[in-house]
């Protein structure tokens, strides 16, 4: 006679994994989890939904910081155009309204380019002196984009200039008027360049500063 009874074990089976399984959760997965209720308490414990509420946090914060960022940036950019837009003052420019002269020096009719600036002052910023030939006059820029100079006013310029320097001034840009070339005395092939440009800078003798 048997005294035994078989039992039958509750208990989870060798090599049978658990349902329940850690899975990584990022921040737009947990945000959807919490815009949407997915997830029972069975399958999501409470250190489960204390990592998707602290994702969806870190991920609204990041939206935050980055558009503020983009803010930032737009600032940044517009200041930096307002600084370097037509007509700033950088070193080396020289242009009248938002017109760089040089440029117009360089072209295939520089005569008719300069005939067409905006009348509005020429305004020179830390330019290059490429020669001096004379005591009231000088030739800015280089040698294949150069204007004359005339110093105009009472008396000569308080100013030594001489090549290589760098010159800021406020002038206009007239045409040569009769005689103007001939009175300079400059050398021939210099005279020959100001006529054939015909127009030259008149830049009173105390606008004229130094570097």
């Amino acid at each position: 006679m048997r005294t035994s009874t078989l039992l039958r074990s509750s208990a989870v089976r060798p090599g049978r994994r658990s349902r329940l399984v850690s899975v990584p959760v990022t921040g737009a997965a947990a945000l959807a989890l919490v815009l949407t209720g997915c997830g029972s308490d069975d399958e999501v414990g409470v250190g489960d939904t204390d990592v998707v509420e602290e994702d969806a946090n870190l991920l609204e914060e990041e939206t935050e910081m980055s558009e503020s960022e983009m803010s930032e940036t737009e600032m940044t950019e517009g200041d930096a155009a307002d600084s370097t837009g037509a007509g700033a003052a950088v070193p080396g420019s020289f242009v009248a309204g938002d017109v760089a002269i040089p440029q117009l020096l360089t072209g295939a009719d520089p005569q008719a380019a300069l005939a067409e600036l905006p009348d509005e002052p020429a305004v020179a910023t830390q330019v290059p002196v490429f020669a001096v030939p004379t005591d009231e006059g000088f030739w800015i820029g280089t040698e294949t984009a150069k204007i004359w100079v005339q110093l105009v006013g009472q008396g000569e310029s308080p100013m030594d200039v001489n090549p290589g320097d760098r010159v800021s001034f406020t002038g206009e840009v007239v045409p040569n008027g009769d005689g103007f070339v001939e009175g300079l005395s400059l050398p021939a092939d210099q005279a020959t360049a100001l006529t054939e440009l015909g127009y030259h800078v008149e830049v009173p003798a105390g606008e004229l500063t130094m570097g």
